[in-house]
């Protein structure tokens, strides 16, 4: 209650202060399913929530995160809403809450985005021209394998694993282990999995239906039970293009919005066959 009053009070203020803007900024919004997607459904309540606060933003889908993110930062879009493994470019403390191990659960995830969203974290959200504008729950990362017979981390040694090309600290992860990275990003790890290039595959269960994960289980493989990372998306902005204050209040809208996500993320683990969770 405490957190919606100061909220609305925050947006209030800003709407009040907020001087014309010379154009309406403009969102890169990242969703493997474009416009139809549940990323993009979500970034148009952002948008909603924005024009209380005298901002109004224009959507552009797109369904290659790496484009979205170039255009970005190439300035082709004001702001971007990607996963939070792409936000080591522009704010790396934020994309350190993916590290793996880091957080073992939604409700610790969801105490560090309360923290990540009050005002005196807000240096944190600030790198340069960047600003991090709303953190939100993409869902619990596992393990998706081949074979059940990969049960513990050392039988993971000679396996190839499908790893993000840009995520340094995964590949760094991976040789450690002594398995082998396989080149891939969000677009083409699901292809690869399924067509036995990777032993296994890291992913929210969000992507098990949509992405056909199970064709690269088959009838030996499974998902082990174990949140290894939490994903996010996460909301970036260039500041200049936004009014004063309009980062902080949307950080506070974004972590109010933690439990009204949680039942997607938990009904996509549901869908998850029972017999293939390790």
């Amino acid at each position: 209650m405490l957190r919606s009053v100061m909220t609305t009070l925050t947006a209030s203020a800003l709407l009040l202060s907020t001087p014309a803007l010379a154009k309406d900024p403009t969102f890169c919004v990242y969703d493997p399913s474009g416009a139809a997607g549940p990323a993009f459904q979500h970034a148009k309540r952002f948008q909603a929530a924005a024009s209380e606060w005298g901002v109004n933003l224009t959507l552009k889908p797109y369904t290659d995160e790496g484009v979205a993110a170039a255009d970005f930062r190439n300035g082709q879009c004001d702001g971007a809403l990607i996963t939070g493994v792409r936000m080591q470019q522009f704010n790396k403390a934020t994309f350190s809450i993916e590290a793996v191990g880091l957080i073992p659960d939604y409700a610790v995830l969801k105490k560090t985005l309360d923290v990540l969203a009050l005002e005196r974290a807000a240096k944190l959200m600030t790198n340069g021209q960047y600003e991090i504008a709303g953190i939100f729950p993409g869902g619990a990362v596992y393990l998706f394998i081949d074979d059940k017979q990969i049960s513990d981390v050392k039988a993971l040694a000679g396996k190839r694993i499908c790893t993000m090309s840009f995520d340094q600290a995964a590949n760094t992860m991976v040789k450690t282990i002594g398995a082998s990275p396989v080149a891939s990003d969000v677009g083409t790890f699901a292809s690869k999995f399924n067509n036995g290039s990777c032993n296994v595959a890291y992913a929210p269960a969000a992507a098990y239906t949509p992405l056909e994960l199970y064709r690269g289980m088959g009838d030996k493989g499974g998902v082990v039970r174990f949140p290894v990372a939490m994903m996010t998306l996460q909301a970036v902005i260039r500041t200049t293009e936004f009014p004063a204050g309009f980062g902080q209040s949307a950080r506070e809208w974004s972590a109010s919005q933690f439990d009204s996500m949680l039942p997607t993320l938990n009904k996509a683990e549901a869908e998850v066959k029972k017999s293939y969770w390790v």
